[in-house]
């Protein structure tokens, strides 16, 4: 047989090779990723005493000891809580998951995130995404202060809190041309970038959930990484990186009750 002929027989057993080891690597990553649920959890604005009403139904307030609470009942109940970045590598295949993951994210970028919040993710050594408007940076409205960007940037140092668009201006973007979601986000992304640096991942959580199938193909070709817009669990063996789901977590949930409607997740 001539050398020609050796060589072409050689390369030809090495691609069969690395094919059925690239076969057998993504069986093997699909089968792992099966039977993983990724819980994100959801919170807002955060007040020491609670109001004896709220227009929301307590939707979007809780409490310092309560998150605290929830963190130490998650972490004594075997979950570990990771960022975006890490399951966009676990995603991406890089690195693998825990086998009781967990999120925690924060909308509206309001000022008690870091007065309040910020103390106990440094104490736990927790990581967290938090999702801001940004014409709303620096800012105080009806009484309510949101974040500035020397908190943001403090914050996204400590290598605890990633920062990411909750949009520009925080309205229904389904009932809007696409086009003004699409300069927005883009907007929203340039001031994140002015004040805290090239973000490696892009993630926009729509305000509201209010999206529509248009909205998601064209972030999705605007350079968004990440799209956050629904409720619910997410599977890691059907994990769409352009459709996450988030549970919302009401003012002083249990973190056993939290546990409770994670399993309750099939």
């Amino acid at each position: 047989m001539s050398t020609k002929k050796k060589l072409i027989i050689v390369c030809l057993v090495i691609v069969v090779m690395v094919v059925i080891i690239g076969i057998v690597i993504k069986v093997k990553t699909n089968s792992k990723r099966a039977d993983i649920k990724i819980p994100i959890l959801l919170y807002h604005n955060f007040v020491t005493t609670v109001p004896e009403n709220d227009p929301d139904n307590f939707n979007y307030i809780n409490t310092p000891e309560s998150f605290e609470e929830n963190i130490k009942t998650f972490l004594e109940n075997g979950y570990t809580i990771i960022s975006m970045k890490e399951l966009a590598l676990a995603d991406s295949g890089k690195t693998e998951l825990p086998d009781k993951p967990m999120l925690i994210t924060f909308d509206d970028g309001y000022y008690s995130n870091y007065e309040y919040i910020y103390p106990i993710l440094k104490q736990y050594q927790v990581k967290a995404s938090i999702f801001i408007v940004t014409d709303k940076i620096g800012q105080e409205i009806d009484g309510i202060k949101y974040l500035g960007w020397e908190e943001c940037l403090e914050m996204q140092n400590s290598g605890l809190v990633e920062i990411g668009s909750h949009s520009k201006k925080h309205v229904f973007y389904d009932k809007r041309p696409v086009r003004e979601l699409r300069d927005d986000v883009k907007e929203s992304y340039e001031k994140i970038e002015k004040h805290l640096g090239k973000q490696e991942l892009k993630i926009f959580a729509y305000p509201y959930g209010a999206y529509t199938t248009e909205t998601v193909r064209t972030l999705k070709n605007n350079g968004i990484d990440f799209q956050i817009y629904d409720i619910g669990m997410n599977d890691f063996k059907e994990f769409d990186k352009h459709a996450i789901k988030r549970i919302n977590i009401p003012c002083e949930m249990t973190g056993k009750e939290i546990i409770e409607e994670i399993e309750a997740y099939k």
